[in-house]
């Protein structure tokens, strides 16, 4: 039997691969240090936790609403004139399984065959497939030097195919901030141009040295062509909900995703929408304790990253990823990636797969000591200088290359 021909187009998910593998290995007991997660490693908040053993125990586990439960739609609501300024009503909301949900009905809602999606790279790997499902054209912008573009290179990117644009600030996988005026003028552009903005919001308040995110909206006072995405995974360490949100001021928007959301998963799990109203609702002080982690380890990371002879790296504005220039070492990161995997049993995520080749991805959402254990290994197995042996777990290493 034939598949179909998108389906050869689209590739597997890199992340959730290497999730797979250092998983893997580490139910074999072998001593792995993971440096490519995409989620915190803090246990559940309590309010969340309660929240859902509370609605178990009620025995009414129902189908939710399709665009989401009355009660957590508030609660988004509350959050967004909180950090964005502008107050909305429910139908402003869409509630989905996961960020990810959100942005592809998104997608779906507004990009007909044809029409470019213009985004900076790095870019989080899901962009391009994603718009390929939909037909779109993937219109990546790389740099001319670093890897956080300007102004100017994004615009330049836009053609009169361009129907959206896509920002990710601060961005996974670099942990790139776009400035007030970077933001300011992409805001401009699109209204000038006609033009969709989809701001993927999902790491906006972990954000480091007192900084704040800057938000589209405070830059319009007609944000009709704005969808501003977030959720409760990376915020709350509550990435198994799998859920996320969409906020626009536009309801014609959000009523679209709400039918491509009604044909696709129909609903919500209502557990996880009684989880995520739980996090919303109770102290938000766990936010500020993962953010205070998140800084420490950061600057752990690029301290030990310094100790490596040759290594290039923009010091992260904000998330839990740390995109580093290994180039001098090996050009081909895949390649570069598994080398580390396998001979020090160290787990990072090839730059090729945010479209820049001779980078990894380094996490810092691990323990602060296994960062450094990571940073540890890998620096001997760059450095031709190094001994000959190291002790990894409890067993010695040799040197075979």
């Amino acid at each position: 039997m034939e598949l179909s021909n998108l389906s050869s187009t689209i590739g597997d998910s890199p992340t959730l691969k290497l999730n797979a593998k250092t998983a893997a290995l580490k139910k074999e007991g072998l001593p792995v240090i993971h440096l490519g997660g995409g989620e915190p490693e803090i246990p559940a908040p309590l309010s969340a936790v309660d929240a859902i053993i509370k609605k178990a125990q009620s025995r009414k586990i129902k189908y939710s609403p399709t665009t989401g439960g009355a009660e957590l739609k508030e609660a988004v609501a509350r959050y967004t004139k909180e950090h964005y300024g502008i107050e909305v009503d429910n139908k402003n909301i869409i509630i989905s399984s996961g960020a990810k949900q959100a942005i592809y009905n998104f997608l779906l809602s507004t990009i007909n065959k044809g029409d470019e999606v213009v985004f900076p790279v790095p870019y989080w790997v899901s962009y391009p497939d994603m718009i390929k499902l939909v037909g779109g054209v993937p219109v990546a912008v790389k740099p001319k030097e670093g890897i956080e573009i300007t102004f100017e290179e994004l615009a330049n990117a836009v053609t009169e195919k361009t129907k959206a644009i896509m920002l990710n600030s601060p961005s996974n996988p670099a942990g790139v901030l776009f400035s007030a005026d970077f933001i300011r003028k992409t805001v401009e552009l699109c209204r000038s141009r006609n033009i969709w903005l989809m701001t993927d919001d999902i790491y906006h308040q972990l954000v480091f040295d007192g900084v704040k995110a800057p938000s589209p909206f405070e830059y319009t006072d007609n944000a009709d062509n704005i969808v501003a995405i977030n959720g409760v995974s990376k915020l709350y360490g509550l990435t198994g909900l799998r859920i996320g949100w969409a906020v626009s001021t536009n309801k014609e928007v959000i009523a679209a995703m709400g039918r491509m959301q009604a044909q696709t998963t129909s609903c919500n799990s209502a557990l996880s929408e009684a989880g995520a109203l739980g996090a919303l609702q109770g102290s938000q002080e766990v936010v500020d304790e993962l953010r205070k982690i998140l800084e420490n380890n950061r600057n752990t990371l690029l301290s030990e990253l310094s100790k490596i002879e040759g290594v290039k790296v923009l010091a992260p504005k904000g998330t839990f990823y740390c995109f580093a220039d290994f180039s001098r070492y090996n050009k081909d990161s895949l390649a570069l990636s598994a080398f580390l995997l396998d001979k020090v049993m160290v787990t990072t995520v090839p730059g090729v797969s945010f479209g820049l080749d001779g980078y990894l991805r380094i996490s810092y959402c691990a323990a602060e000591e296994n960062i450094i254990e990571g940073l540890r290994r890998i620096r001997w197995a760059l450095d031709k200088a190094a001994p000959a042996e190291i002790k990894i777990g409890d067993k010695i290493v040799k040197k075979d290359w």
